[in-house]
């Protein structure tokens, strides 16, 4: 009858620390509430990691891991590329498109 209660109190053992380690690992991949953080994309040239890099930040925010808004910093975006910055931001809700210049004054508004 040991063996039993010695077995059974491994086992609740055992579950505990499963729980433990699945907290806080929990704690260390969810988004802090109101951080006031963003995510700065630097446009270049013709945006050709552009839609790529929205993209996966969109997949994270659908997944709920990401709460901060996306910024597309206009640093040297051709023509082509700003007229795929603009069709992104316009595609997604939380997507900004932003002269590299003045963007103290975009975050000063988050």
């Amino acid at each position: 009858m040991e063996v039993f209660w010695d077995a059974a109190l491994a086992f609740v053992c055992v579950l505990g620390l499963a729980f433990g380690a699945w907290w806080l690992f929990g704690l260390l991949l969810r988004p802090l509430p109101g951080c006031g953080a963003a995510i700065l994309i630097p446009g270049r040239g013709e945006g050709e990691r552009l839609e790529q890099l929205v993209r996966a930040v969109i997949w994270l925010r659908g997944m709920g891991l990401v709460k901060s808004p996306v910024l597309i910093a206009d640093v040297s975006l051709s023509p082509a590329g700003r007229e795929l910055a603009l069709r992104l931001a316009a595609r997604w809700p939380g997507v900004v498109v932003w002269p590299a210049g003045e963007l103290e004054d975009c975050l000063g508004q988050l």
